[in-house]
């Protein structure tokens, strides 16, 4: 019988890459994600950016053109990416494969 080595990560680079632009998509589309039972909203992550990155994103979202939104929704992937690392959302995925 073959047994998975504790230490070793569920999900290659791709597959985290790729976990990772799908709930950050979520996230974006519908304002709020659910990771390990957390509501993950984009308040939420704002709230946790120091007052000038803060103000930065809404003063690009204000701006309205492709670029300054661009910018915008990079800072908020970064500050997603920082609260939810590749560990954190292993154990997503592995509690979503083995939820019945």
């Amino acid at each position: 019988m073959f047994r998975r080595n504790l230490d070793e990560p569920v999900l290659d680079d791709s597959e985290m890459k790729e976990l990772r632009e799908d709930l950050f998509w979520e996230l974006q589309t519908s304002g709020s994600v659910f990771i390990l039972g957390h509501e993950c909203t984009i308040f939420e992550l704002l709230e946790d950016m120091d007052d000038e990155e803060k103000d930065n994103v809404f003063s690009m979202l204000v701006r309205g053109n492709d670029e300054a939104k661009e910018y915008a929704v990079k800072k908020l992937f970064a500050a997603f990416s920082s609260a939810y690392d590749d560990e954190v959302l292993e154990e997503h995925y592995i509690d979503e494969k083995t939820t019945f």
